[in-house]
């Protein structure tokens, strides 16, 4: 509030017209009262950092995030799905990727195609725990 407008100024001086010095102290301290309970509401901005260093804080470039949840769709694309898509359409979709590209499907066919069915399996199941913590489930 503004110097003009505030309780404490006001009632403090209201209480040295009325008790002097004391009236003055109890006046200021009443107005403070006032002052912290009719004070206009604080807003909080809050924005993500990639890491916990904030030595270089003011060199960060600062932006908004999207409202819209990035992850939650590439969760769907990766499931192949819709995000209209019901909690049995979703487990489905996740089984019958996990079952397409389970590690142990393609192990007799070397290491390196082990190794990407082994991150798209755990993509897919990353996708559908997100998608599942979504929805409450």
């Amino acid at each position: 509030m503004s110097c003009l407008l505030s309780f404490r100024i006001i009632f403090a001086i209201i209480g040295w017209r009325i008790g002097g010095g004391r009236g003055l102290i109890f006046g200021f301290l009443l107005g403070w009262l006032l002052d912290s309970m009719y004070r206009r509401p604080t807003i909080h901005f809050t924005f993500q950092h990639d890491s916990d260093d904030f030595s270089n804080y003011d060199k960060q470039e600062r932006g908004w995030q999207p409202y819209v949840d990035v992850t939650l769709q590439e969760a769907y694309r990766t499931l192949g799905i819709s995000e209209t898509a019901t909690d049995d359409e979703v487990r489905q979709a996740y089984r019958e990727l996990a079952l397409r590209y389970h590690p142990d499907r393609v192990e007799s066919q070397g290491e390196a195609a082990r190794e990407q069915a082994e991150k798209k399996f755990r993509e897919i199941t990353e996708a559908r725990d997100i998608i599942m913590r979504a929805r409450g489930l």
